[in-house]
């Protein structure tokens, strides 16, 4: 390998190791909900979450592997962070084989491991990437499977072990991801091609076909049997709880999720379309065409991608930056590779945007964020202190109940409706009345709200923290939120607010 690509590994390198270490007091909400979700499948209670069984985790497999890591580790903050370290080395090193694997029947060595090695660069220079590798969420280990299934499908001519290696990871990623259920069924539709073309005798063929489909299938078909046996559903909660207003609109938050974090990747999406259009109607050879130049694990990231995006437009998701950054990136290298390969002036210029805006981003926007996340979680960690306090058959309703509960044990009432699907109905609801009523019928006593939930409610604990979320302007990261619990009193008033009506 040229000594440019070692130095661009090395960077990378050290990026991952940095994020890694600025992000050890960072945990995700919705981390803390997978760790108490496994903490209670480690001692036998299942798939509990504050001691209710119920369908609240999207992600069973990271929840498997948070059990697998903390049977050698015994802390579960530190199994978690282990796993995200080593979800970064499968992920970094699948990035890197993943862009070689693309370019390397059109360039030589050394020009494909440097192309790579730039991939690689692009990758941990991303705001996301700095935002979710070490989280303590699947995410970045998502991406990572996506890599490496890819590249097992570079070769045209697949021999049995490799087609049976890619069919268990794609088996396995609806278990890491919902929406990876689409990858799933797009990389059966290539290996069932490959079959046909497979070597061998007939007993050999069948054999394969049918192991093939079993892996495919095996992993989310045994979840959703178990799943509606324990749960009473396929579906997770968080289907229903995770979808947008009525009056949000899904696609203008695709779109604005893609430019915040990936606008490389869709200037260059756009220059694809326009080159593709100019090829309708004109007669070429098949070498003429641009997305010959991949293989099929290049190409499907497009139809997964757009796939993605038609399910949350049907499903109305409030789309979350991390679901983004399970696909975002691994198309970012094929439409990199693409321009490399047939259009290498355009390459440059978005090479240089990818680098220089995620340098930037990451710099003014990530860095801060992370920061005011460690800072958040450190006053999430006094409060779940002080709900210890707390009479231990006093209720608590709140919206980020992960870290609260896991860290307090306390019990605890989702109004997110991830583990309490009752509220669903009133998440969106324009009265407070209805969703206060649904708290006190599920016997909560105290509430965590920046404002006085109903009249004579008494407040009982207050902190002031850092604003998070995404933003260009850094200044806007300066801005405080309050944390608040309320005690409520016995019975809900009547809301005296909305007589003017």
């Amino acid at each position: 390998m040229p000594l440019l690509a070692w130095l661009l590994v090395a960077a990378s390198a050290v990026l991952a190791v940095l994020w890694f270490f600025a992000a050890l007091g960072y945990w995700e909400d919705d981390a803390y909900i997978h760790l108490e979700f496994a903490r209670s499948l480690a001692d036998g209670h299942g798939f509990c979450f504050n001691r209710h069984l119920v369908y609240g985790d999207t992600s069973p497999l990271w929840v498997w592997l948070l059990v697998a890591f903390h049977v050698v580790i015994p802390s579960w903050l530190a199994a978690g962070k282990t796993l995200t370290a080593a979800a970064a080395v499968v992920t970094l090193s699948g990035v890197f084989a993943y862009a070689r694997s693309l370019v390397r029947r059109w360039f030589a060595d050394d020009a494909a491991d440097i192309f790579a090695a730039s991939m690689l660069l692009v990758f941990v220079l991303n705001p996301y990437f700095g935002y979710w590798a070490f989280s303590g969420m699947e995410a970045l280990g998502a991406a990572g499977l996506v890599c490496w299934t890819c590249v097992l499908l570079a070769p045209r001519h697949l021999r049995w072990p490799r087609l049976l290696a890619a069919a268990l990871l794609a088996g396995l990623a609806p278990l890491l991801r919902p929406e990876m259920s689409f990858f799933t069924l797009l990389v059966a539709l290539v290996l069932f091609q490959r079959l046909r073309h497979l070597h061998g005798s007939l007993t050999l063929r069948v054999d394969t076909s049918l192991a093939a489909l079993a892996f495919l299938s095996a992993p989310a078909v045994g979840w959703g049997l178990y799943a509606l046996h324990t749960f009473g559903s396929v579906l997770p909660n968080t289907n229903a709880a995770k979808r947008a207003g009525p009056a949000d609109s899904v696609l203008a938050r695709l779109v604005h999720l893609y430019v915040f974090g990936y606008p490389a990747t869709v200037l260059g999406c756009a220059v694809l379309l326009v080159v593709l259009f100019g090829y309708l109607g004109k007669k070429h050879t098949q070498s003429d065409s641009l997305f010959f130049s991949l293989h099929a694990g290049g190409w499907l990231l497009f139809a997964w991608t757009a796939m993605n995006g038609c399910f949350y437009i049907a499903n109305h998701t409030l789309v979350q930056t991390r679901y983004i950054f399970v696909t975002a990136p691994v198309l970012t290298i094929a439409v990199l590779a693409l321009m490399a390969l047939r259009l290498p002036v355009f390459y440059r210029i978005l090479l240089a945007v990818a680098v220089l805006f995620g340098a930037i981003t990451s710099l003014t926007s990530t860095r801060l964020s992370i920061h005011n996340k460690v800072i958040g979680d450190n006053i999430y960690a006094q409060m779940s202190s002080f709900l210890e306090t707390l009479p231990p058959g006093a209720p608590v309703a709140l919206y980020a109940i992960g870290e609260p509960a896991f860290l307090s044990q306390h019990p605890v009432i989702d109004t997110g409706g991830i583990t309490r699907p009752g509220v669903i109905p009133y998440i969106h609801d324009t009265n407070d009345d209805h969703i206060t009523r649904w708290i006190y019928s599920q016997g909560a006593q105290y509430q965590v709200i920046d404002h006085a939930p109903v009249a004579g409610a008494q407040l009982i604990w207050s902190r002031d923290l850092p604003s998070t979320g995404w933003y260009l302007d850094p200044r806007r990261y300066r801005a405080m939120e309050r944390l608040q619990i309320w005690k409520l009193p016995m019975f809900a008033p009547h809301n005296e607010k909305r007589s003017d009506k």
